[in-house]
């Protein structure tokens, strides 16, 4: 699951280099702006369903706040998470040293 999420963050640096050369000054997109990119009427529709069904404070504040964050940041902080968290540990209950 980390080298999911390191996979995702080389995406967002892939997106944000594209992004970079379009606008010609350097920076980091927002998940926010990435997902409007790839799907602003589906980025819409779920800010809508998530006020609608659930509490308004759900969506606005709290996952907006998630959206504002660098995608490159979160999912590669997430992704090497995973990867130090769930590593393959050595066994140190070895009866036999060899």
């Amino acid at each position: 699951m980390g080298w999911v999420f390191i996979g995702l963050a080389l995406m967002c640096f892939g997106a944000d280099a594209m992004a970079m050369l379009e606008r010609g000054a350097p920076g980091l997109l927002a998940l926010g702006e990435l997902w409007a990119a790839l799907d602003l009427n589906s980025l819409t529709q779920v800010g809508e369903a998530v006020s609608g069904y659930t509490l308004p404070e759900i969506w606005n504040p709290g996952i907006t706040s998630i959206l504002r964050v660098p995608g490159l940041l979160l999912f590669g902080v997430i992704g090497l998470l995973f990867l130090v968290l769930f590593r393959k540990r050595e066994r140190r209950d070895k009866l036999f040293v060899g």
